[in-house]
């Protein structure tokens, strides 16, 4: 293995199947090796806390979901204005909802260029859920209140169901290395 990558996928001649890193680790080695992979010896050896995917502590201080004040603002603060708007008449729901929709878009978007959040790495996904709402909201399609509730409930629980499907598959944080 090259001391300056690290290998992601390693398939078993063996048993035919196709390892990947679990959460938190920057390969296979690292995830099922006895040793960790060579860029992480040369780092540990240098002392510097890099590996070939950089430092994970780095990456963790960096990341606003992990900072309980940024994630409040950014993604539970606009949750619970969804919420919220359900209680408002359906143009004050939809410029609420437009607003905080695109504000976890942006937030996302800046935490994946921060921190490499694998989730983050979705934001398409909040920003697509504002063209339902303009559905919605500017009459397109009639709904009723039970309408809404589902589209909320498809905004709150689809980014759950995102978050856990990525950073169980890829990992906390992706790399770019």
């Amino acid at each position: 293995m090259p001391t300056d990558a690290c290998q992601y996928f390693y398939d078993c001649k063996g048993c035919g199947a196709l390892l990947k890193p679990l959460p938190g680790d920057c390969c296979v080695f690292c995830s099922y090796g006895s040793v960790p992979c060579p860029p992480v010896q040369v780092a540990r050896r240098a002392e510097d806390g890099k590996g070939c995917c950089g430092s994970l502590s780095a990456q963790a201080s960096d990341d606003w979901v992990g900072n309980a004040r940024t994630s409040l603002l950014a993604w539970w603060l606009p949750h619970t204005l969804v919420v919220a708007g359900l209680f408002a008449g359906v143009p004050a729901r939809t410029a609420i909802w437009l607003a905080a929709l695109v504000w976890m878009g942006t937030a996302c978007i800046l935490n994946a260029r921060r921190s490499g959040r694998t989730h983050c790495r979705f934001t398409p996904y909040y920003l697509a859920m504002t063209v339902p709402v303009l559905v919605l909201g500017s009459g397109v399609a009639t709904a009723g209140l039970y309408a809404w509730i589902a589209l909320a409930m498809l905004i709150l629980l689809g980014d759950k169901i995102i978050w856990w499907a990525t950073e169980r598959t890829w990992g906390t944080f992706s790399y770019s290395n």
